[in-house]
């Protein structure tokens, strides 16, 4: 099983985090609505990675990655502490797990083939010239095949180099 976990859906309000009698200006809280009508609260932080930078506003679609392993509050909406937000394009998908040397996902539900079109980069935007395998990637794509392992060949990696 992979260690993080997406929520998709639509963000409906952007409010400051509340911290105790104040609120903090450098970390939001997002109310995002799934399709299925299911309503979460994501935080986001200055630690947050935001793909692209891209500003988050009332209306967009995004899907938040949190870590499972992370501690969570018993409350209602649950609440969830993004680590990576990516606001995608139309028809396009979002994973974020550790893929091995064969480039497939800890799941075994996704193998990736490259090819000259996908976009690998660092967090901070940089080419990525190493190998993939056993890093940590943010993989966008569009279409994948029906097998299983589903194969896809990304738009774009994301490679979250370990130091």
């Amino acid at each position: 099983m992979g260690r993080f976990s997406p929520i998709e859906g639509t963000v409906t309000s952007i409010a400051d985090f509340p911290f105790g009698n104040s609120a903090s200006v450098c970390t939001l809280l997002l109310t995002v609505q799934t399709i299925y009508g299911e309503t979460y609260s994501i935080v986001m932080n200055p630690s947050t990675y935001v793909l692209n930078q891209a500003p988050i506003r009332q209306g967009d679609r995004i899907i938040a990655f949190y870590d499972l392993l992370a501690p969570m509050p018993l409350i209602y909406p649950p609440q969830y502490q993004a680590v990576v937000v990516v606001k995608p394009n139309r028809n396009q998908y979002a994973m974020l797990d550790t893929f091995n040397q064969n480039l497939r996902d800890s799941d075994n539900t996704l193998v990736l083939n490259l090819s000259n079109y996908t976009n690998i980069r660092t967090q901070n935007g940089q080419i990525y010239p190493g190998q993939l395998g056993g890093q940590l990637l943010l993989v966008l794509y569009t279409n994948t095949t029906r097998s299983i392992p589903a194969q896809t060949s990304p738009d774009s990696i994301t490679v979250f180099c370990s130091v």
